[in-house]
């Protein structure tokens, strides 16, 4: 890669833009978040970009939150998960068995 095409190829920058969308679509405040994510899934032709371009965009954000908690990546995922698990299991979540 030469230093004129940025720092990823343009497969890998592909990606991380699908990702992106799918994310800027599901978040979006006006929206029911189920339905927006499901029609930003179907809106993109390649499945495998934006699974790719959402890991990335997952580790960019660990990268950006350790940076700004003084923590390590890896320590951002792991209360990440633990996140998800609470959220998962708690009584308050409808969900919950």
């Amino acid at each position: 890669m030469s230093i004129d095409q940025g720092w990823v190829s343009d497969a890998q920058y592909r990606c991380i833009r699908a990702g992106l969308r799918v994310l800027s679509a599901w978040t979006r405040p006006s929206r029911d978040p189920d339905a927006a994510l499901g029609r930003a899934l179907r809106y993109e032709p390649d499945g495998g970009q934006v699974v790719v371009g959402l890991a990335t965009v997952a580790r960019l954000l660990a990268m950006e939150l350790a940076a700004a908690t003084g923590r390590t990546e890896q320590e951002v995922l792991t209360r990440t998960g633990a996140t998800v698990e609470r959220l998962q299991y708690t009584s308050a979540n409808p969900g919950a068995e």
